[in-house]
């Protein structure tokens, strides 16, 4: 039985590697061959681009007249103003769009675990603050709300200014 698998195998194997070397052998279409009987052999046809016809109905983008798709839908307006070797960027955040003292603290809410605070701009619109939110021209950054404070830090050159925002008690 043992004899039987082996020579099935070996035959196999010869038949697999006769059709390999059939198959390296056959010559490929771009190489040119010589007519039997003729010594001169045919010069090898320069490869050209194969232009195929287009259909008539086939579709044509133009994007004259047309929208960007990946242009952003807002501007981000950044104007540079060359002042002590700083670019200024005009936010797009409303709580960076103003100075940190034009905010009014109106409401703290929470426990001292997490507190939220709530300040009103000068357009009577109101915005929720937490610590680490940015606020102010300056890039301010809360960093710590009390129960009736805001404490907001700027980077003033190399020193940080401290600006305290007091909730005022209505009576």
């Amino acid at each position: 039985m043992k004899k039987i698998k082996i020579i099935i195998l070996c035959n196999l194997l010869i038949l697999f590697t006769m059709a390999f070397c059939a198959e390296a052998n056959k010559p490929s279409p771009r190489t040119s061959l010589t007519t039997p009987g003729t010594s001169q052999s045919q010069p090898p046809s320069p490869s050209l681009p194969q232009v195929l016809p287009t259909p008539a109905n086939a579709y044509s983008y133009n994007p004259l007249g047309k929208s960007d798709p990946f242009k952003p839908f807002i501007d981000v307006q950044i104007t540079t103003a060359i002042k002590e070797k700083t670019v200024k960027v005009v936010s797009i955040f409303p709580l960076q769009k103003a100075e940190v003292e034009n905010f009014k603290l109106v409401g703290i809410i929470g426990d001292d675990r997490h507190r939220v605070a709530m300040v009103e701009d000068s357009t009577k619109k109101f915005y929720p603050l937490f610590i680490g939110t940015r606020i102010g021209l300056h890039n301010g950054k809360v960093t710590d709300i009390l129960a009736d404070r805001v404490t907001v830090d700027e980077l003033d050159g190399e020193k940080v200014k401290r600006i305290i925002l007091k909730l005022h008690k209505n009576i």
